[in-house]
Formats: C-alpha cells, structure tokens, sequence
C-alpha cells in the first residue's frame, strides 16, 4: 500500500510538472517566437532575466566598445493592426496615418535621446565606425481596443471608454556599424496603460509617449548590464 501510494505521488508530481511546462510553452507569445527564430539562425542567444519579452546577444558581442549610437528613423513599414474587438462599433478601419506615423517616430526618438543620450552615456553618430552602435527599432503590431479616434473610425460626438488603449509590440535590433555583425534582437510587447478611461486621440497619444519612454529606459539598463559584463 505504501508503495502504491509513493508510486501515486510521484506520478501527481511528474503531471504537475508536465502541465507548467505546458503552460509556460503556451504563454510564449508570437512575436517571442518569431524574434527567437531568427536569433537562432543567426547564432544568438537568450539572455536570461532580460527585462523585455525577449533579449538574444552574440555569444562574443563586447558592448563596453560602443560610446556612440547610429540611429535610425522607427520603422512603421510593415505594422500590423490587430484589432481586440469584433463589435459593430469598433467595425471600422483602423489604420496609422501620416500624422500619426509621424507622432511615433517622433516620440521614439525623443524617448532614445532622454534615456541614452541627454546624460552623456552615449553620443549620436551619422557615421559608422569602431565605437558605434547602429539600433534599429520597428514596430511589429498594434492591437487598439476600440475605433479609430477620427472621421473614419467613429461618429464625432461619441465617447469611448477602455481598459488600456490596447497593446504595442516593438523589435530592436543592434548592429555593429563598422562590420554589420549581428550583435542583438530584442522584442517586446507592451500594454497601453490598464485602467479604465475614455479612448481618444490624446490618452492614446499619451500612453504611446509613455511606452517609448519605458522601452528605451529599458534598453539603456539593458545595455548597461551587457557593457559591464
């Protein structure tokens, strides 16, 4: 009987154990997947404890070398938009116009010079060169929560209210300037604020400054970690 009951508890153990792996493989999400993918056809790998979704480095990569950044401009070519809902109301095209491309890339690179830059830890570079780093950023996918804040999306006159604007995944990509090696991919999705409140053009406008802002807050403690390595 003791030995039935041994043999039972080892056997509750091991499906416990199945199930959380099973479970921590199903809260992987598509853009991790994706990012990982390419990391490991280019020879990176995991950094653990990465406070982003995922973070893949260069096995040999010396990030202490780069005082300078090779920016460029935020990518918006091929965002995709998920849309959450699939009520009549929030039945409407959803798409970014030229302001509001405009209104990201802008808010990318004031958050990168804030995070990285105002403080002298790097300086901007228009050439490439030994001490430089080139950082591409482009976003992947935007899952708004409801209609489009304009003529399109919803009458004038009507209020929306969400909890959070939605979500926003982006990709970073850091490249040697001077050989192109592939250095880094990071990838991460990020909430649109999580309260309730009404959804319009200035919370959405404000909850996209706030997301550049903690990404490239991020990666400046993640770059930081890697140089001191």
């Amino acid at each position: 009987m003791k030995l039935s009951m041994k043999n039972l508890s080892v056997k509750v153990v091991v499906i416990a154990l199945a199930a959380g792996v099973v479970a921590g493989c199903s809260l992987t999400k598509p853009h991790e997947k994706v990012a990982a993918a390419k990391a490991d056809q280019a020879g990176l790998s995991a950094v653990e404890s990465s406070r982003f979704d995922g973070t893949f480095v260069a096995p040999n990569a010396q990030f202490a070398q780069y005082r300078k950044l090779l920016v460029e401009q935020l990518d918006l070519s091929e965002v995709q938009i998920r849309k959450q809902t699939t009520d009549k109301i929030n039945d409407t095209p959803w798409e970014l116009s030229d302001a509001d491309r405009r209104y990201y890339q802008e808010r990318y690179t004031e958050a990168l010079m804030n995070n990285l830059i105002a403080d002298g830890r790097f300086a901007t570079s228009l050439q490439a060169g030994a001490d430089v780093l080139q950082v591409k950023a482009k976003i992947l996918e935007i899952a708004p929560l409801a209609s489009k804040d304009d003529p399109q999306g919803r009458p004038t006159m009507m209020k929306v209210y969400s909890e959070g604007m939605g979500t926003m995944t982006l990709e970073l990509t850091l490249i040697d300037s001077a050989t192109g090696d592939l250095l880094a991919i990071i990838t991460d999705r990020r909430d649109l604020g999580r309260i309730w409140e009404e959804n319009n053009r200035v919370t959405n406008n404000i909850q996209i400054r706030l997301a550049f802002n903690q990404w490239l807050r991020t990666l400046r403690t993640e770059l930081d970690r890697l140089a001191a390595k």
